[in-house]
């Protein structure tokens, strides 16, 4: 979770960005590129945002290039805060076919790409990359609530192994 008193700044590439509006970004991420002037702190600026999306919506903007922090703060993947202990294999292996499944279920035979990717990870640190990467593109394409359902269906295989 973000400090609420890190304050970010437009780089070149997000400056560019405004004028140019070649990238396709969803409306609350240009919302916030816009916003983000390098004084207003991320409290200030989540008031303009959905306050349980700021730190997600910092990540991605930063991830981008669009963004850079103005105090050396680096904003951390949407769950990653909350990875906890190292897995057991069953968790990691249980976890890597719930990925699948949930992939496959949401995007249908288009998934296979993504699903590939998932399945190739041989272990947690990898896996935890790719679920991130897959929930971000979910998220971008399909919305929110599409991420948040396919990294809830990887985090309870993980649960019902435990």
């Amino acid at each position: 979770m973000l400090n609420p008193n890190s304050v970010f700044r437009k780089t070149s590439v997000g400056v560019a960005e405004l004028s140019a509006r070649k990238m396709p970004l969803r409306a609350e991420l240009r919302r916030l590129l816009i916003l983000v002037d390098g004084r207003s702190s991320v409290a200030k600026l989540a008031t303009f945002v959905r306050m349980p999306e700021i730190d997600a919506l910092i990540y991605e903007l930063q991830s981008m290039g669009l963004i850079d922090s103005a105090d050396g703060t680096t904003a951390s993947a949407p769950g990653a805060a909350d990875s906890g202990p190292e897995p057991s294999r069953e968790q990691f292996l249980a976890a890597r076919s719930a990925a699948v499944r949930a992939i496959n279920d949401i995007l249908g035979p288009s998934a296979e790409t993504l699903a590939v990717k998932l399945e190739k990870c041989e272990n947690a640190r990898d896996l935890r990359e790719q679920v991130t990467a897959v929930r971000q593109s979910l998220v971008r394409m399909l919305g929110e609530n599409t991420g948040n359902r396919f990294l809830e269906a990887v985090r309870s295989a993980v649960k019902m192994e435990a």
